[in-house]
């Protein structure tokens, strides 16, 4: 009972200070600290913050908007899916979702893997014998988000194989940029390029 008496006498001396220490800060001063956590979070992280007098949160890029540009393009394949899918997947180093759940049973290092592979363009969903989709970041200059979704599925003994490139810059999905990756999809999936 005197320990009930004790814990409950605590709460309240907790809750008070609480009340006291937190009376005197503004909203303004609340503000002001969680502008500096966000600040000092965006450069750990490495990224630069745009000038705010606002003081609202920090912009990342003030001069750039977000474009999110896409070129396509389909293809006949005389392969048959599962074959076309597993040399793409091989080549372009398209990690499934068997790896990506290993990597999560393999406590807090492997967690921290697949959390850095599923971020961002990773797709993967696989119906083997009649369709697979995978998809990741592409290699791009810093700044600029580009990713690629490869999509293949049973078209009678062969495959249809769709090509989706996005990117944020949108020189990125110019023909000149992305022809020649298409044409080297296509190659890899027919076993032409390996």
């Amino acid at each position: 009972m005197f320990n009930i008496k004790r814990s409950k006498a605590c709460k309240s001396v907790g809750v008070a200070l609480s009340v006291v220490l937190l009376g005197g800060c503004t909203g303004s001063d609340i503000a002001q600290w969680n502008k500096k956590v966000s600040d000092m979070s965006y450069e750990l992280m490495g990224k630069k913050t745009g000038s705010n007098n606002d003081g609202g949160l920090p912009t990342l890029s003030a001069n750039n908007p977000v474009v999110n540009q896409k070129a396509a393009r389909d293809f006949v394949v005389p392969v048959d899916v599962d074959t076309a899918a597993a040399r793409v997947k091989r080549y372009y180093n398209f990690i499934s979702s068997d790896v990506v759940n290993t990597l999560k049973g393999q406590g807090l290092d492997g967690g921290v893997k697949a959390a850095a592979i599923t971020q961002g363009g990773y797709v993967w969903d696989v119906q083997p014998g009649a369709y697979y989709k995978m998809g990741r970041n592409w290699g791009a200059d810093e700044g600029i988000e580009d990713n690629i979704l490869v999509e293949l599925e049973k078209n009678g003994a062969g495959s249809r194989l769709y090509i989706t490139f996005r990117s944020s810059d949108a020189s990125h999905v110019t023909e000149a940029y992305t022809g020649k990756l298409f044409n080297q999809i296509k190659q890899v999936a027919e076993g032409k390029v390996r």
